[in-house]
Parts: C-alpha cells; sequence; structure tokens
C-alpha cells in the first residue's frame, strides 16, 4: 500500500489548497492513506472544527498535531469527538483528544500514533517512549501497519526514538520545523524514516509566517504579531510503500505539490 505523509499544514490558505487538489494527487500517484499534520491549520489555535472538516473530506485520513493542538480551548471538543484528530500521546491523560487511533484504509487496519519531543520544544511533557511502547502493546494484534508522527525540534531526538521503535512501525515522520529534510531511509528492521517532512505552507515567508516579521524578532528582539505569508501554496511531504503483512517500507521518497 502507499502512504502519503504531509508537513504541518499551515493557515486556511494550505487548507483550501489541499481540499482542492488533494484527492486528484491522490489518483493520480495511487495513493491508499494520507496522514497530515495539522496543528497549525487554524493558524495560531491549533485546528478548528471546519478545517478539520474541510481537511477529511478533502482526501486527509487522520490530523495529527503537536505542541499548538490544545492552544485553544475552542478546539477541545473537536479533540472529544473525532477520533481523525490526534494530540500527541504524551499529554497528562486528563486532557481532551487522544494519542493514536486505528483507521480502515482499504482493508488494512492502520494504526496512527502522535508523539511530541521533550528537547527544545514546549509545553515540556513527559518523556514520550513509554508512551508509545504501552500503546503498541495495548493495540497488539488489533492493526496491520503502524505509522508514527513524532513532532519534535531536536534532530538527534527523532533518530533516537525511530531507531528505539525499528520494525514495531511501518514508518516514522517528524514534524514542527517546516523545514523539510534529506535524510529519507529504510532503518536496518524495516521502518521507514524521514526526520522532517517539511510543511503545507504558503511560501512567500519564513516557515509559513510574513518575513517582516520573522526578521523583527530575529534583529531587534521585539515581539511581532504573527502574520501568514502569502504566495503561492507548497504541500512537502513523503511517499511511502509500505508491505502491510510485514508492516515494513519497503520505498520512500519525497514529494510536493505546488499551485500552478
Amino acid at each position: 500500500m502507499r502512504i502519503l505523509a504531509l508537513g504541518d499544514i499551515i493557515a486556511p490558505a494550505a487548507v483550501d489548497f489541499l481540499a482542492s487538489h488533494l484527492w486528484a494527487y491522490r489518483r493520480r500517484e495511487q495513493i491508499d492513506m494520507v496522514v497530515a499534520n495539522g496543528e497549525n491549520a487554524s493558524f495560531l489555535s491549533g485546528i478548528g472544527a471546519k478545517d478539520a472538516e474541510k481537511l477529511l473530506l478533502g482526501g486527509v485520513d487522520v490530523l495529527t498535531g503537536g505542541n499548538h493542538s490544545l492552544q485553544s480551548k475552542s478546539v477541545f471538543s473537536l479533540h472529544e469527538e473525532e477520533d481523525r484528530v490526534l494530540r500527541p500521546i504524551n499529554y497528562p491523560a486528563d486532557v481532551p483528544g487522544r494519542g493514536y487511533t486505528i483507521v480502515d484504509a482499504g482493508g488494512v487496519r492502520v494504526l496512527v500514533m502522535n508523539a511530541m519531543g521533550t528537547a527544545l520544544i514546549e509545553p515540556v511533557l513527559d518523556n514520550p517512549i513509554p508512551y508509545i511502547r504501552r500503546a503498541l502493546a495495548r493495540e497488539a494484534g488489533a492493526y496491520d501497519v503502524a505509522l508514527l508522527d513524532l513532532h519534535a525540534e531536536a534532530t538527534g531526538e527523532k533518530l533516537a526514538v525511530a531507531h528505539i521503535f525499528d520494525g514495531s512501525f511501518s514508518a516514522v515522520f517528524g514534524t514542527h520545523t517546516h523545514v523539510p529534510t534529506a535524510d529519507t531511509q529504510i532503518l536496518p528492521k524495516g521502518t521507514g524514516y524521514v526526520t522532517d517532512l517539511g510543511a503545507t505552507a504558503p511560501t512567500g515567508g519564513i516557515l509559513g509566517v510574513k518575513t517582516e516579521v520573522i526578521c523583527t524578532r530575529a534583529e531587534q528582539k521585539l515581539a511581532a504579531s504573527y502574520q501568514v505569508a502569502q504566495g503561492p501554496v507548497r504541500a512537502e511531504g513523503v511517499l511511502f510503500d509500505i508491505d502491510p503483512e510485514q508492516n515494513r517500507c519497503t520505498a520512500l521518497r519525497r514529494v510536493a505539490l505546488t499551485e500552478a
């Protein structure tokens, strides 16, 4: 089977772009399932219900999250009610939402898990490794393919988690930095890996934000309100070819969708 993982969706323009183009791309590339990080889809407030609905109807099967997932109380009900919208599994147990889900993709049971790193990122959560290990044990036998979105800043942390769980997941892909990395690889026990998928965002700025805002913060160390960048949207991600009988990745490659 073929699975597309897309980097952090930033702002409504990126939501609309995917809603308009993703199904056609799925058909052209014979994609069975799409996982996308949606924690910035509603820009500065996690992902709202309307944006989630657009994306889920527009071709995304599961939306993962990160440090902005629960930034606004307005999104709590979505996380409680929609099992295809995830937040990191290592959030405290009593907060809204869930850290993994199992979906049917053409008869293949796919477990999608979301975890967050602890280095150089806030809020500071518990070590994700025990949470991941317990969830895999709890759902043993209930899935054919397992995927992990590790939302983290530190590249070494992402690689360490991937190697610890090599062979347990078909694919481990990093999110959060909005910058695509050039290290797609299959680890020794069959896990497809990339440190960061990149972003699905307007290209006319810095990491999806207006250039002057980021430059002001960098040069003058003054607070400046974040504003969405302008320009054509580019969706960055990785295509994973998976053998569901073995829960292994057989091939992977970087892809990008752009506005004409």
